[in-house]
């Protein structure tokens, strides 16, 4: 999907804090952070709210297709153009890129007038972005903040950077009470934002694609997305996960969402032939979101590692199985939500237990996690 002029959000009125030539900065830097801070961007733009969208370049593929899907304009800033850090190599050549281009910005006085500045997550990109604002001396708001898993390495880097980016922050905004409460003791400010962004996201999906649709499951099959370094770097894991792919196969239809990333390793390891000669496996390449959203609607249940999929998966009621010993998210668990732990057992009886099944839509939530991070902005930056 190209990226036209007609797809850019209308003129937008005149910005509140433009008065005083200040603004707020956000930094993106993956897709799954693009999209799940798009309606706080959105929001923004509705109440004509001064920012500058800085991309750091950790990740650029499907970025315009985003853009123009979300209605959202065009970075104002990219410090590391033309990059995608999905490799050993690529990540450290774009660490470098993105140090030597944040001192420029900094002696060249870029961000001098930034109120505030937003990182998203758990990412290479969170971590850095929140290293540079600390340097350019821009109070750090962190979305997301306070999600911790048991163990300081596990998963790693995910828990690391989420430890090291609260040290950084001023405004802590964290999903839901249990967040809040593990950021007890924190420096700088801790709001509850009573959801994650991602409802608001959802929400923009179901619009363009539900069209008033109150149950899923009528494709009868089930979707297998996997993305985590956790599960790719380590051989053993990978190789578990696929074998239980291939046998969850041999009971239904299955569709298995492919992250480049991905397809790079299974092509590596010589598993993307052995998975595409697999009778009832359909390999599909990343789709946009809103499409997504519409095949998960279409099926049964999902074989997930993703975190954005894990609370998507919740706040539908798919039934989901959630390919990870850990996870740092209560989102859907003991509800719609498994976990598949160590040893993969349980995947075969969540299988047989879910394929063909029919479940029901749950209604979204009312409030808006998106509009309610623009108003604490507001009211502790205005």
């Amino acid at each position: 999907m190209g990226h036209s002029s007609s797809s850019r959000v209308e003129p937008l009125p005149p910005a509140r804090w433009e008065n005083t030539s200040s603004y707020g900065l956000i930094f993106i830097g993956t897709k799954a952070q693009l999209i799940k801070t798009a309606p706080v961007i959105k929001e923004l733009d509705k109440r004509g709210l001064s920012y500058r969208l800085v991309y750091t370049g950790q990740h650029s593929e499907t970025f315009r297709e985003l853009e123009a899907c979300f209605g959202i304009r065009s970075a104002d800033q990219v410090l590391v153009p033309d990059a995608e850090a999905d490799s050993k190599f690529s990540f450290l050549t774009w660490a470098v890129r993105f140090a030597l281009a944040v001192i420029q910005s900094l002696l060249r006085g870029e961000w001098r007038s930034a109120r505030w500045g937003l990182v998203h997550g758990d990412t290479a990109s969170t971590l850095f972005s929140a290293i540079a604002l600390k340097m350019a001396r821009v109070p750090v708001v962190h979305i997301e903040a306070g999600l911790r898993s048991p163990r300081l390495m596990s998963p790693f880097p995910e828990e690391l950077v989420r430890r090291l980016v609260s040290r950084m922050t001023a405004l802590h905004l964290a999903p839901d009470g249990a967040a809040a409460e593990n950021l007890a003791g924190a420096r700088g400010k801790v709001v509850d934002t009573r959801g994650n962004t991602i409802r608001d996201v959802l929400g923009m999906a179901l619009e363009s694609k539900a069209g008033g649709i109150h149950e899923g499951g009528a494709g009868g099959f089930g979707i297998v997305s996997m993305h985590r370094n956790e599960n790719l770097s380590n051989r053993q894991r990978l190789d578990e996960i696929l074998r239980a792919v291939q046998l969850a196969a041999n009971h239904c239809r299955l569709k298995f969402v492919l992250h480049p990333v991905t397809r790079r390793r299974l092509e590596s390891t010589g598993w993307i032939g052995r998975l595409e000669s697999q009778e009832n496996l359909e390999l599909l390449p990343r789709m946009d979101y809103p499409n997504f959203i519409a095949c998960m609607l279409q099926s049964s249940f999902l074989l997930t590692d993703g975190g954005s999929n894990q609370e998507e998966a919740a706040m539908l009621g798919l039934p989901t199985m959630l390919l990870r010993e850990e996870t740092e998210r209560s989102d859907g668990i003991g509800d719609s939500v498994s976990m598949a732990g160590h040893g993969l057992e349980g995947v075969p009886q969540f299988v047989q237990e879910k394929r063909g099944k029919r479940w029901a839509i749950r209604p979204l939530a009312k409030h808006s996690p998106s509009a309610f991070i623009v108003d604490v902005l507001e009211q502790e930056f205005e």
